[in-house]
């Protein structure tokens, strides 16, 4: 029978853009100079999320999996804390790149990107312009538009209880939306402001288990009982469980349309109708122009179950090894 846990699990620090950022590195015991693979979470993520789950499992396979804690979170250096700025993410993925050839000890010329929810097309968008990425993954993704991000703010409106149909639940208007949209954006003008002229960072909660009202909105960046659904549980393990408002001006300031529309990197998605905006992921993935791409669409699993549910990230795991073996 195949053996498993069969990888080393190392603390390591890195540099990026004058900070340092905390990670952990699995690297395969029974395979030497291994292919590398920087992961990425989801919004707001800890590497000892969804990140975790992924990096020990492709490990296991093989890969010497660096999870990371971005700047300004968890144990990595940076102020303010808790901003959510993608491109400064993406700048901790790429040095995440140059930390594992700096080591000796892994492949240089197979080095790949995952990512899962927001981190999936962030890691897209990268193997668009980094000539060293091989090939990459995205799961479940969070995929930067507009019209997700009026689709995000909505669903924070829906006030679900356990069982209920999510997909068959009234949201608010497209003009309720784009109004509570533009208001997250003035409230974070504000915000930035105020840090520029004194200094003072102001936090809101980062998730709220109450529904948004959908004509005045929620203070919490990720408001809504569907999303603490999963997060919720990590505010009683130590998660931080706020963020900088003035972030919505670097969030909702950043797409990955560009970026996925120039990818000529060999790349999966693993999506499903039940994950955030399936129009949207679709969208992306045809947008993408080269020949070498891969759409697994699974409609038996949602967007949270995607993180850590054990038999549905054995499944993308096993995805996500085989397409990069193919890319070697």
């Amino acid at each position: 029978m195949p053996s498993h846990g069969q990888y080393t699990t190392e603390r390591v620090k890195y540099a990026s853009h004058g900070e340092t950022v905390a990670g952990m590195l699995f690297k395969p015991t029974n395979v030497s100079n291994p292919p590398g693979v920087v992961i990425t979470g989801p919004y707001s993520f800890v590497k000892e999320q969804a990140p975790f789950q992924y990096g020990t499992r492709l490990a296991d396979e093989g890969f010497a999996a660096l999870i990371f804690d971005p700047r300004t979170v968890g144990e990595s250096t940076g102020e303010p804390r808790r901003l959510e700025n993608p491109k400064m993410k993406n700048e901790d993925a790429r040095a995440g790149l140059d930390y594992l050839i700096s080591r000796g000890d892994i492949d240089a010329n197979k080095l790949f990107l995952a990512g899962i929810c927001q981190g999936g097309p962030e890691s897209l968008d990268i193997a668009s312009y980094d000539d060293r990425v091989v090939g990459v993954a995205s799961v479940s993704g969070y995929f930067r538009d507009h019209e997700t991000d009026i689709y995000m703010i909505c669903a924070g409106c829906v006030n679900w209880k356990p069982g209920d149909d999510i997909g068959a639940m009234k949201m608010p208007t497209p003009e309720q939306g784009e109004a509570l949209y533009q208001a997250r954006l003035e409230r974070a003008k504000k915000a930035r402001e105020e840090f520029e002229a004194t200094g003072k960072v102001q936090y809101k909660p980062l998730v709220d288990p109450q529904a948004a009202d959908p004509t005045t909105g929620s203070l919490a960046g990720l408001p809504g009982p569907v999303v603490w659904s999963w997060y919720g549980p990590w505010t009683l393990k130590g998660f931080d469980n706020r963020y900088a408002v003035m972030s919505d001006l670097d969030h909702f300031g950043y797409t990955t349309v560009p970026g996925v529309a120039k990818l000529t990197k060999p790349a999966l998605v693993i999506h499903g109708d039940n994950c955030m905006n399936p129009a949207a992921a679709k969208r992306h993935f045809e947008s993408i122009p080269t020949k070498r791409k891969k759409l697994v669409w699974n409609n038996d699993v949602s967007h949270f179950q995607h993180y850590d549910q054990a038999d549905c990230v054995d499944r993308n795991v096993g995805e996500i090894a085989a397409w990069f073996a193919s890319c070697m």
